[in-house]
C-alpha cells in the first residue's frame, strides 16, 4: 500500500489571515442588530404616539356637551382634567396620556367655512417626556359646538 506523499495544506498564516477576513465580516454584519432594535423602539413609540392622539381627537369630539359647556363659559372647572393655558387665538390645554405630554389646541375663532358647521378646529401634539422634546405625533380635525 503506497502513502500519497502530498503535503500540501494550510499553513498557520493561512489561518490565522482567514480567521480575521471571517471576524470583520461578523462585526460588520453584527452592527445592524443593535441599529434595528433601535428603530424598531423608535417606531413602536411613534406608533402608539399616533394611536393615542387619534384616541384624544376622539375623545374631544364625541365630548360635545362639556365643549359646548366650555365655549359658552370657557372655565377650566368645566373640563378639570386637563390644564388650560391662555392664549391669544387658541384655548390651550396641557395634560399627560399614558408616557406622552399631550398639547391641545383649539381655535377660538373658527374660519368662515367652519362657522358654516359650528366647528372648531382642534390641534393634538403628544412629546415623549417633556415639551422639549421632538413631537412624536401630531393630528387635527374639528369638533362641533353647538351655539
Amino acid at each position: 500500500m503506497e502513502l500519497s506523499k502530498n503535503e500540501k495544506g494550510l499553513t498557520l498564516i493561512e489561518v490565522l489571515i482567514s480567521i480575521v477576513i471571517l471576524s470583520m465580516i461578523l462585526l460588520t454584519t453584527m452592527s445592524f442588530f443593535p441599529q434595528m432594535g433601535l428603530m424598531n423602539n423608535q417606531n413602536k413609540v411613534k406608533t402608539q404616539g399616533i394611536n393615542t392622539a387619534k384616541e384624544l381627537l376622539l375623545k374631544w369630539q364625541n365630548d360635545s356637551d362639556r365643549l359646548n359647556l366650555f365655549f359658552k363659559n370657557p372655565n377650566a372647572s368645566i373640563i378639570a382634567e386637563y390644564k388650560p393655558i391662555t392664549g391669544k387665538d387658541y384655548y390651550n390645554f396641557e395634560t399627560v396620556e399614558g408616557d406622552f405630554f399631550v398639547n391641545i389646541q383649539i381655535k377660538i375663532n373658527p374660519s368662515k367655512e367652519s362657522k358654516i358647521y359650528n366647528a372648531h378646529q382642534i390641534f393634538i401634539k403628544l412629546y415623549k417626556n417633556n415639551k422639549r422634546d421632538i413631537a412624536v405625533s401630531e393630528t387635527y380635525g374639528y369638533v362641533k359646538v353647538r351655539r
